[in-house]
């Protein structure tokens, strides 16, 4: 799943032709960098992907005093085909993208278990750290509007979508420690 693709067609659809600063700051101000991996790297070579395959169109050049010359783009009607399959795609499957949590544990056999619970500690005390992000964010996001469901429902669908995915992760945190402190009852 290519999700810059998506990121870059869905801007161009909600906000209009752009030229890749202009996306490249929507990602930053979206986050979509950390929440789909949307770099500045990938964000310009996906904009010359996307216009060699007739998907984006360049409108016009601009130039603002001194700066570069800029290429603004907007969505074809076949980008807008691709949006539809990107998203439906994105949003009617079950993705799991690599656990690196999960094939840590599987392959932990040969280390102490003190060892272990320290790493998992570690890996609880990055979940809590997030997770405290999240709500800081939420907060800032409520307060400026752009995470208030009556102005913006489907981001703040989303944002609330992660913030109960690193929930899950403490949940699982909580039950793998009342299984550690059985088995440590069971061998007292």
């Amino acid at each position: 799943m290519n999700l810059t693709r998506l990121v870059i067609l869905g801007l161009l659809v909600e906000r209009g032709a752009q030229h890749g600063h202009q996306l490249r700051r929507a990602v930053q101000v979206t986050k979509a960098d950390d929440w789909a991996g949307v770099g500045a790297g990938s964000l310009h070579r996906e904009l010359r992907k996307l216009a060699d395959e007739a998907l984006i169109e360049a409108v016009r050049v601009e130039r603002v005093d001194r700066r570069p010359e800029r290429t603004v783009y907007q969505i074809t009607d076949a980008g807008r085909g691709e949006l539809d399959t990107l998203r439906e795609r994105a949003m009617a499957t079950l993705h799991d993208a690599g656990d690196p949590m999960a094939a840590g544990l599987i392959f932990a056999g040969s280390v102490g278990r003190e060892v272990l619970r320290d790493l998992v500690l570690r890996h609880r005390r990055a979940a809590e750290q997030e997770l405290a992000r999240l709500l800081e964010e939420r907060e800032r996001g409520e307060r400026e509007g752009y995470l208030r469901p009556e102005i913006s429902p489907l981001q703040t669908a989303a944002f609330r979508r992660a913030e109960l995915r690193v929930r899950a992760e403490l949940a699982w945190h909580d039950e793998w420690d009342a299984i550690l402190a059985r088995a440590d009852e069971a061998r007292a």
